[in-house]
């Protein structure tokens, strides 16, 4: 824990740091029911008493473990054809994610992108769509989900969108969002190494947080096998409104 204790900014204030581990639990609960949104959720607290430059690395670790134990587990469950229409996006929406930041305004894309995202979120409480989208859609929403895990640490919602129409059977839902999730943050985690943006420190206090992820982790699969299908997917879409609108409004602000 003295790696972790490191990280926090000097301060007697004690309050934002017991707010940045309640959101990590929060954070992780919802990621448990619905594959996405430990970012979105956890970020803003946690960069009270974290370097903002350590947040999104250290988050892209604590998914990793979580999505790639889920996804391990219920490897039989992957939807292997959806997870194929995805995944080449995600890897090249990454890297165009990373180039982006270094060269365009984050704030405008980031205003964008959200707006997007809250619209997604909105049509799919209002209907469901008919038929199968082309396999081509499904590499867009890869690549947007890629780009805005490389600007923003948070893309799985694009991947969860796409999957909730596609995939009838919740196992297959959750086991393919894990695969995609942890191959993601995978590769996010190997930018951030090349970067710089990782050092043993991090590692240590991202083990420190573990505890915190596993209560949320606890909460979130108690509260899935309670609830149905569809409000498993109203949640999601509702999470997908919550999401974009913050994402806007964090960068207007």
């Amino acid at each position: 824990m003295d790696e972790l204790i490191s990280l926090i900014p000097p301060t007697g204030d004690t309050l934002p740091w017991i707010v940045a581990l309640a959101a990590i639990a929060l954070a992780y609960t919802a990621f448990t029911v619905v594959g996405f949104g430990s970012a979105m959720i956890a970020s803003g607290p946690l960069s009270l008493v974290i370097p903002v430059a350590k947040v999104i690395p250290l988050l892209a670790m604590l998914d990793f473990l979580g999505a790639a134990s889920r996804g391990w587990k219920n490897r039989q469950d992957v939807a292997w054809k959806e997870f194929g229409h995805l995944f080449p996006g995600m890897l090249l929406g990454q890297l165009l994610g990373v180039q982006v930041l270094a060269r365009l305004p984050a704030t405008a894309m980031a205003v964008g992108l959200g707006l997007f995202v809250a619209l997604q979120g909105l049509k799919g409480l209002r209907r469901k769509p008919t038929g199968t989208p082309p396999a081509r859609r499904a590499f867009v929403q890869g690549l947007f989900g890629g780009v805005l895990g490389g600007l923003f640490g948070s893309g799985g919602f694009m991947y969860a969108a796409h999957l909730e129409r596609q995939l009838p059977s919740r196992s297959a839902f959750r086991a393919t969002q894990a695969m995609l999730i942890a191959l993601s943050t995978a590769w996010r985690i190997v930018l951030c190494l090349w970067a710089g943006l990782i050092d043993a420190g991090l590692v240590m206090a991202t083990l420190g947080l573990v505890p915190a992820m596993a209560i949320g982790v606890y909460a979130g699969h108690h509260i899935d096998l309670r609830i149905s299908r569809e409000q498993l997917f109203g949640l999601l879409n509702i999470l997908l409104v919550a999401c974009g609108v913050s994402l806007a409004v964090r960068h207007i602000i």
